[in-house]
Formats: C-alpha cells, structure tokens, sequence
C-alpha cells in the first residue's frame, strides 16, 4: 500500500490539482473531513506500509498532518492490523481503555468516556449495532479486513456528531488503493492454555483493476473459531445498611430485639462459575470502483458479518440469607470479613447448581455507494448513501436455570482470593438424591438495528488563493430504527423454594479445569433442556399434584401456562426511532505569523433530532411470598401480556468548533483546538416502563425511563505540542478539558405502590438530566527507533474529574465511570526479515458502574489490569511469512470490588492465548 501526504500550503498549482488535493484529503477523513498538514512542501513523503516499523511511520505522519487532534494506526501490510483485534491496537494509544469479552477487545474509552460517548464509523458511515444501546462492539469485525484506525480527539464541523469523547474511523482496502493485481492470506492455530483447546483463524483478500485501470474490484473474506473457558468467582452485590445477629445469639436475651451488627456490608452471594464459549466469526466483503474519467469515480462496497457466541457455564453457588448467618466478622469499613451460613428448620444456606446460557447470534450487513466529482475547476463534491443493519437472534434461546438444596458452610473474604468450605466436604457438592428444582427461566433479546444514511459534502477553492484557502460545507441525514424485543419466560412460581425432586437421572457430576484453589472444583451438572423438558412434563406435574393436592390437570395447565417453551415478550421490550438532520461548513485560512505558518479552521454544526420511543409495560398488581423461601417474593401483574406505551421528543444543537496549528519549524509544532460537542441519550434510558428488577422482602427495587432526556453537551479544549525530532521518532505532549452539562443519571429514589396486600415502598431508578461533569488530562506519547532495528513505543493517559467516586459518601448519586489513567509501552525489534515485538498495557483501577449491573444499588470497581502480549514474525521470502502471537502471556486475572477493595465482586481468568500462523502477500 503506498500513501503519500500532501500539504494543504501549496505553490501555485492547476485548479485541478487544487481541487484534487481537497478530494485526496477529505477521503482520508470521516465525512469528508481534510488533512492540513504542515510541511511547505508539497508531497512530504511516499512510503510503502510494509512492516511495524513503517507502520508507524505511517501513522507518525498522518498525525503531523492532520488538522485535529488525532492518533491513528495503520496496518503493516495488506491484510495485516497490529493486532488479532481492532480495539486491541486501538488500545495501544494514548487516552483509549477498552473492556473484555472472553478476553477479546469488545468495548472502548476514551479519555474517561465509555464507549456510549464514542462514534464509531467505517470509512466514514456508522455502523450498525447489536447492543441495545449506542456503544459499538469491535469484536463483531475482524482486523485483518482494517486498513487503518484513526481515533479524533478534537472535532470539526464536517464529522459527523455523536462522540464526546472521540470520533473514531475504521477504513477498509479499495481496489484502487493498489496498482494493479494484489492478494494477501493467513491461516494460524489458536491454543486457549485453561480450555486446553486449538482452534483455526483464516483470512483472505484479492483486488485487481482492469480497463486501464479505471474498473476495480476487491474482495476479502475472514473465518475465526475460539473454543475458550473463562473461570470467574462472583459475589454479584453486597448490600449495605444490613443490621445482623449472629444465628447463634437469637435466642440470647440481651439480643432479642436489638441486632449485634448495625449498617454492616453483607454480600449477596459466592458463586464459582465456568464459562464454555465457542465463538466463530465469519466476515466477506466486496468493493467496486468505477472511474469513467479523472474527475469523477464511484464506489459500491457491501460487507456481510457473522458473529455467534454459544458461552453455557456451568457454576454452583451459594446464597445468603441474614437470619442463617452465624460467627460473623466485619472490617474495620463494617464488610462481612468471614462468615457461616447454616440451615434453619430446613430453610436457608442455600446450594444452587446453576446452568446458564448466554448467547450473541449477531449479524451484521453494510451496503453502499459513494460518487466522488470534481464539478468544476474550483469546486468538488462527494455524495454518500449507505444502509446497514445489525441483528442478535439470542432472544428466548437463553437460559437460566437452578438446581439446588438448602446447605451448610463457610467464606472467608479476609484473602485476596475468597475461600468456601462447605459441610460434609466435597461429596456435599455430588449428593444427586438431594437435588431439587428451583429458579428456572427463558430469556434474551432479539435485537435489530438499522440506519439509513445520506449525505453530500462540497469543496469550494477560491480562484485566486489568499489567506482563505477553502470551504467545506453539506449536510447529512440518518433515520435509524433501534428494537429490543426481551424473551421470557419462568416457572418460579410453581418450583422456586426448592419443594420437588430432580430424578437423579438428570444429574452427573462437574469438574472444573484449571479452576481457582481455595474452593471446590466438583459440584453436580445437568443438561437444562432436558431440565425443562422434565420440569413441564407429565411426570412433574404429577409430582407436584402429589406433593400439594392439586388436581394433577389444574397443575398441567399452570406449567402450560408459564410458556416455557415460547417465552412472550417482556417488560424490557422496547422500539427507539430517530431521524438526524444535519447541515455544516467549514472554513479554512493558510497564513504566516513570525515566519511560522499558521493553520486555522473553524467551523459550525447544526443538528436537529425528532425521536420516538415505545415500549411494552406491566402493571404491577400485587407481591406474593413464595412457599419455602422466604428471600424472594413473586411478582404478581394486572395482565399477563403488557401495554404498548408511546411517547416522543425533539431537539436541536449548533455545534461550533477551531482548529489551529501553528509550525513553530519543520519538526516542531503546537495544536489548540475548541469545539462544543454532543452524545444523545443511551436508548434504553428513554424508555417509559416501569419494571421490577429485585423482589425480595425489605428490598424491593426498580427501574424505570425517560423520554425526556437531552443530550450531554460537552465544551471542549485541547492543546498538544508535537516534535518530530527523526523520521520515525517524536515526543508529543497534549492537555485536554471538556465540561460535560446534562449529564445523565441515574437517581435512586423511594417510591411506594399502593397494591392489592398493601403499600410496598420501591427503590426506584430513574435516569434524569442534571449534573455537570469536569474532566481534564494530560496525555504523553514517544515514539523512537533505532538504526539498529530496535525502537519503543510508549504513552501515559491521566485523566482526573470533579465527579469521581467518593467510597465515604454513601448519598453519592453522581460519579463518570471508565475514568481512570492508562499507560502502554511496546518495545520492538525490525531487521531485514526477523520482527519481534513486546506490549505491556496497563489500566489503573477506575469504577465500572455506580450502580452494579449484577444487582442491588452499590457500585462496581475494577481493579488495575497488566497485559502483556508478544509476536514474532519471519520472512521466509518475498511473498511467505511465518509468525507467532501470544495474548496475556503472564496469564493476568481480572478482579473487582464493591464499595471497599475488601468487597470482593469478581476474579475473572481468560487464560493466555497463542497462535502459529503463516502469512503471503502476492
């Protein structure tokens, strides 16, 4: 691949060449945004993208070139991204985290914000998502098919709005990105080290031109296959205010109405978990250009991705309930340090052998056509319509499921790692007769998003160039349809508080591999279809007739009627529509201040947003306890099918933004840029429905929406210094402040419910606008290389805000998670056919959630994470490439807290990863 820069501080040239020049540098960027780069020279340099080190010469010089402030990577060679994965790489620059997904790069932050505050786009149009919200998961693309990643920090009028913190751009090969006929492929082995498993990962791409060059077509196609095994201990939540008697001490009089422990931390639960997740991913794409005459050039490109993760984990846990508790010890932060829970009159400490299934059926398509024309000597233009859509088909193919008896034993959280023993020892865990069915249900959501888009983008050169050099203005229109259809179904009110008998049969013993010391690693497993299959069988229903003396066709008809088989839709259904329209321009000036030139643009976005949203809603008519278990209640709704709710709202923004650079000399150079910036409402937030998430006694929670809710609007500063002190070597410095106002919330508040046995208060969660946000950074790069072959690659992000969690403010309502400082460092060598590289990534601790998706209403932290990954690579000749990767060499687990480090809330091990692979480009 060959890449040439061109600077925007021209001699005088043709007008076509002028024009040329503005086309060349807005398809370089997201919707049509243009390089300014600094050199007064007109080409600065050609360089063949071959190898690690050209890569980021590639990168190096696209960043001094660019009129924002940006970070990009570009690939090695054809076919060839950095990394096994796109986030990944992305990674790898400074200011951007990501979150894992069986410990592949799934989600990114940049400079603080999660991934619901990033665009994301591909060659310039926004990809479709399978996520119920906005964030884009990048483990859905594979990287061998990215050219380039470019990941803008400070904003102009021509991108298009979205990303408070970032505008990042994937591109993918043209045809006539090449000269002629080109072809690349690579087949390696993957070896998971805890599933002990190898798998294959294959990729291929050829593009060609014909008719002299003016007819390009392009193909690529990616298959990859993971068998991993993901071993996790789990306390979902802890709960805070609990006050507490030792179970030993009820009956002792000076504690009979006065509890010993008061406002103590007590954890939800201790589960041990595998998680077996074949995961195969399969990509084609397919390009054709057309270009009749030198000014005009079209483009048809389709993409077609499927992603289909199958994760069943097999886990046994253990519940809490307060009156089984005993020899309990606390923290000095009051966090239950050890405990033991018995069984009282054969209720509580309860053994759940849990099978679980969660599933992403994902498939993704792209379609479009993009005609560049220069229309005149002075003026360009490039018109883009583009449709993708993105589906998971998971709804009601997921499972949840429990088999369980009541138990005694024992935790102990005082290590870094909890410890679990349980009476009667490990044949506690195998005991088949004791086995009795208990919480069981069908869920998932089937999710489909589709966005349309259409955009045209204009580039206006004056006739005689002066200190304004150019225009850029146009407009853009998205309608986009996101739908989450919830699946489910339960049978908790007939089996839930462990009452009738799994026949042994069903039952087989389960040993985890490579599993965590300090706790068991054998408990009973059962195949939950045929769970279900028996739980809505004659067999059962006569069970259960005998067991309660019900008639056994009445009991036929309840199981019939919980649609286990064909769960309905649920609460959590919801429909988001939303129309964008867009209009800008752009304005950019080429002058001189002491001898130094000096870049300036600047620029308006204007945008106007008409959404509606309609979901389906329950009303809750009363709660019921549940026989036999007395921490749970059973929700009981005024009809089994919900109400369609509706409801709409609109908005506007104008969006200004300034650019400047200013070359102090050829390889120094300062950056400021201004621009105010927007990220709409996550869609889930918006919806009007009421839903009960937890029902237990003196614990009853819920959700709810708002239509209602503006965007975050954000005010942003950058300043960046830059030097370019060697062909590939720079040091970069950058200070960033954005003010973030509407921020959004979401805001615990006790509601009551007037029902049918009485008033039951709710701690309801509702998002709300409202606070402001301060975040401000610094971020440090250098890059340098040696005539030796060796170079370093290191950066450092710190990131601080106003709205960090305070852990000794329990009233806190109000904190930004993903903030936290992350620093990367890659020490490489390239000589003639032998690379090596080595890449340590690290992201200090920083909160997940502040309010615990797992449950209850405490936040989720997640400790400071060290990966280590390698390569190596051999050039057997020309066109023949042998390589080897290894993914998380030192085997790093993932750990996270509650409210206090002590609060232990999970240890997640992915286990490292290798792959053997050959590569060749011809």
């Amino acid at each position: 691949m060959t890449k040439a820069t061109m600077s925007s501080r021209t001699n005088p040239l043709s007008k076509r060449t002028l024009v040329g020049i503005a086309i060349a540098s807005a398809l370089q960027a997201p919707v049509a945004l243009a390089q300014t780069p600094a050199s007064s020279e007109n080409v600065v340099e050609v360089i063949e993208v071959r190898g690690f080190t050209s890569s980021l010469k590639a990168s190096m010089l696209d960043k001094k070139a660019s009129d924002v402030v940006s970070d990009g990577i570009t690939a090695e060679d054809l076919g060839k991204f950095p990394d096994q994965n796109v986030a990944e790489s992305l990674q790898r620059i400074t200011g951007v985290a990501i979150d894992r997904s069986g410990g592949e790069g799934q989600f990114i932050t940049v400079r603080g914000f999660g991934p619901e505050f990033n665009t994301v786009l591909v060659n310039g149009r926004q990809l479709a998502t399978e996520n119920q919200g906005r964030a884009f998961s990048f483990d859905t693309l594979p990287a061998e098919l990215i050219s380039g990643a470019n990941v803008y920090k400070s904003p102009m009028a021509s991108m298009q709005e979205g990303g408070i913190g970032a505008t990042v751009e994937l591109t993918t090969a043209r045809p006539f990105d090449f000269d002629g006929f080109k072809a690349a492929a690579s087949v390696k082995g993957m070896y998971e080290d805890v599933a002990e498993e190898v798998t294959p990962q294959m990729s291929g791409l050829v593009s060609n031109t014909f008719a002299d060059g003016t007819i390009g077509v392009l193909a690529s196609a990616s298959f990859q296959q993971r068998k991993s095994q993901t071993n996790v201990l789990e306390t979902r939540y802890w709960r805070p205010g609990v006050s507490l008697t030792n179970r030993s001490e009820l009956d002792n009089p000076a504690y009979a109405e006065t509890a010993q422990f008061n406002d103590v931390y007590v954890p939800q639960n201790f589960d041990q978990i595998v998680d077996m997740a074949d995961r195969e991913r399969t990509t084609a794409t397919l390009v054709g250009q057309y270009m009749p005459n030198d000014n005009m050039t079209l483009t048809l490109d389709g993409m077609i991705s499927k992603f289909e993760v199958d994760s069943d984990a097999s886990s046994v846990g253990h519940w809490f309930s307060d009156s089984n508790l005993d020899n309990l010890e606390f923290t000095e932060n009051g966090s239950v340090a050890s405990m033991d829970s018995t069984v009282v009159g054969g209720v509580g400490g309860a053994t759940d052998f849990i099978q679980r299934r969660y599933g992403r059926d994902v498939t993704i398509q792209a379609f479009g056509a993009n005609f560049e024309w220069i229309i005149s000597d002075t003026l360009s233009g490039e018109f883009d319509i583009s449709t993708s859509t993105a589906e998971d088909n998971s709804g009601g193919r997921n499972y949840f499921t429990v088999v369980g008896y009541n138990n005694d034993y024992s935790i102990d959280y005082s290590g870094s790692v909890p410890s679990l023993t349980v009476n009667g020892g490990s044949e506690a865990l195998l005991n088949k007769p004791a086995g009795r069915m208990h919480y069981n249900e069908r869920n998932g959501f089937d999710t489909e998003d589709t966005i349309n888009e259409y955009r045209a983008d204009f580039t206006w050169i004056p006739e005689e160039l002066t200190v304004f050099s150019k225009m850029e203005f146009g407009v853009y229109f998205q309608d986009r349809e996101k739908q989450n259809q919830r699946r489910f179904a339960s049978a908790c009110n007939i089996y839930c508080g462990y009452q009738f008998d799994l026949p042994d049969d069903y039952l087989s013993e389960f040993s985890a591999q490579n599993f965590f010391g300090g706790v068991p690693n054998q408990w009973l497993t059962y195949d939950p279809e045929a769970f279900f299959e028996y739980a809505t069988s004659d067999a059962a229903a006569q069970q259960i007739a005998d067991a309660t003396g019900q008639a056994l066709s009445d009991v036929q008809a309840a199981l019939a009627a919980t649609n286990l088989d064909n769960p309905p839709l649920g609460n959590d259904s919801f429909t988001v529509s939303e129309e964008v329209f867009s209009t800008y321009a752009q304005f950019f000036f080429a002058t001189e201040v002491a001898d130094m030139p000096l870049d300036i643009n600047f620029g308006f976005r204007y945008s106007e947003t008409d959404t509606s949203v309609s979901g389906i809603g329950q009303i809750v008519k009363d709660l019921e306890p549940i026989p036999n278990d007395p921490s749970d209640l059973n929700v009981v709704y005024e009809t089994e099918v919900g109400d369609i709710i509706e409801e709409s709202a609109s908005y506007s923004n104008l969006l200004p933004n300034l650019n400047a650079k200013l070359a102090v000399t050829d390889e120094f150079m300062l950056r400021f840029g201004f621009s105010q910036t927007l990220t709409r409402p996550t869609m889930g937030d918006m919806v009007p429905v009421f839903n009960v998430t937890v029902a237990r006694p003196n614990q009853l929670q819920a959700q709810a929406g708002n239509t209602e809710l503006k965007p975050f609007l954000s005010t942003n500063w950058d300043v960046s210094a830059e030097w370019y002190y060697d062909d590939t070597s720079y040091l970069a410095a950058a200070f960033f402040q954005k003010e973030v106002e509407d921020f959004i919330i979401a805001t615990v508040e006790s509601e009551t419910l007037n029902l049918d046995s009485g008033a039951y208060d709710f701690d309801v969660r509702r998002p709300r606008n409202g606070e402001v946000a301060n975040v401000d950074g610094l971020e440090i790069a250098w890059l340098h290389t040696l005539e030796s072959g060796f170079g370093i690659q290191a950066n450092a992000t710190f990131v601080n805000s106003d709205a960090e969690f305070d852990a000794s403010n329990t009233n806190q309502i109000f904190a930004l998670p993903g903030l936290g400082d992350s620093q990367n460092l890659t020490v490489f060598y390239e000589k003639d056919a032998f690379q090596a590289r080595v890449a340590l990534n690290n992201r200090e601790a920083f909160m997940q959630d502040l309010v615990s998706p797992l449950g209850g209403i405490e936040p989720r932290f997640t400790d400071t994470y060290t990966q280590v990954d390698v390569s190596a690579s051999y050039d057997i000749n020309e066109t023949f490439t042998v390589f080897f990767e290894g993914i998380n060499v030192t085997g790093e687990e993932l750990h996270r807290y509650g409210r206090y480090q002590e609060q232990f809330v999970q240890l997640v091990d992915d286990g490292a990863r290798y792959a053997l692979g050959v590569r060749a480009t011809f």
